[in-house]
Order: C-alpha cells, then sequence, then structure tokens
C-alpha cells in the first residue's frame, strides 16, 4: 500500500504544479479535494471499523470451510452470491472484502466476491430495471454469474498452480 501512496502522492503534486502554472486555480482544486475528503472521512472511518469487526467475527472454521482454497466452487459461489448482496460502494466494500481475505478467503473466493459486487450488485437492480427494464436486468443476471463462477474458479487454478 506505500507505493500505491507514494505514486497517488507524486501524481498530486504534479498536477497541483502543472494547474499552479497553466490555469492558477490550483488552490481551488485543493479546497474541492479537502471538501471531498472532510464529507468522506466518516464513511471510510465506520468502513474500516466494520471490516474490523467482521475480521473478528468471523470463526476461523467457517472461512477455512466454507471461503478457504480448501472450499474450492464452494467458496466461489458463495463469493459470487456474497458479492450480489453487498450493497455498498468501494469506500465500504473494499475494506470489508479485504477484512474476508485476511480471514483467510481463498484467492477464487475473493475474485469471485469482487466480480459479483463489480457486475452483479442487486443493489443497482432497482435503476437497471428502470432505466433499462426487466428483460434487460434478466439477461445481464443470467450472462453476469457465470462470468464470476468463471473468473473465481480461473483466480482459484492460478492459487493451486502458481502459488
Amino acid at each position: 500500500m506505500l507505493q500505491t501512496t507514494v505514486i497517488l502522492s507524486l501524481a498530486a503534486v504534479i498536477l497541483v504544479l502543472v494547474n499552479a502554472r497553466k490555469t492558477g486555480k490550483q488552490l481551488k482544486g485543493l479546497k474541492l479535494g479537502l471538501k471531498q475528503l472532510l464529507q468522506t472521512i466518516p464513511l471510510i472511518l465506520c468502513a474500516f471499523i466494520l471490516a474490523g469487526m467482521i475480521e473478528v467475527l468471523i470463526p476461523v472454521e467457517f472461512v477455512q470451510n466454507w471461503l478457504s482454497k480448501e472450499a474450492g466452487l464452494r467458496g466461489i459461489f458463495l463469493g459470487t452470491f456474497g458479492g450480489m448482496l453487498l450493497a455498498m460502494g468501494p469506500y465500504a466494500a473494499f475494506p470489508i472484502i479485504t477484512s474476508i481475505m485476511v480471514s483467510g478467503a481463498g484467492l477464487g473466493t475473493i475474485v469471485a466476491l469482487i466480480t459479483g459486487w463489480c457486475l452483479i450488485g442487486l443493489s443497482k437492480a432497482p435503476f437497471e430495471t428502470a432505466f433499462y427494464g426487466v428483460k434487460f436486468f434478466t439477461y445481464k443476471l443470467l450472462v453476469s454469474i457465470p462470468f464470476c463462477l468463471v473468473a473465481g474458479l480461473f483466480a482459484h487454478v492460478a492459487e493451486i498452480v502458481l502459488m
């Protein structure tokens, strides 16, 4: 995570300098960024607290039996359908998914979880059906579930072969 922080920090400094030189609106940009930071701090704080609680509360036996590399397809199915149920944005979802990974979930389960969250996330269902109709949502669901399962399966095989 340190490498990502350094890269993002360098990009931010470069953009501030470029903005200062070209438009002179670097202070406005910094104020807008600070405003967005202050708006998201409570969400991020709660998400990390929730992730920590999940990490502590998930029984080790559950992770080993249902989510670990040894769980195989069972973990991939659970990851896919668990991702569908994660009705939250990335600020909350990624800390929670990370806590599940740290608890011992297999790579296939984590990839299926993230893919399910991205492709299927049922929190988007009302909007998709309202804008595109039930037929579209049904087709999308029927096509997306196999994608999530295959992505999880590929990651599971890679974990077995490469790690």
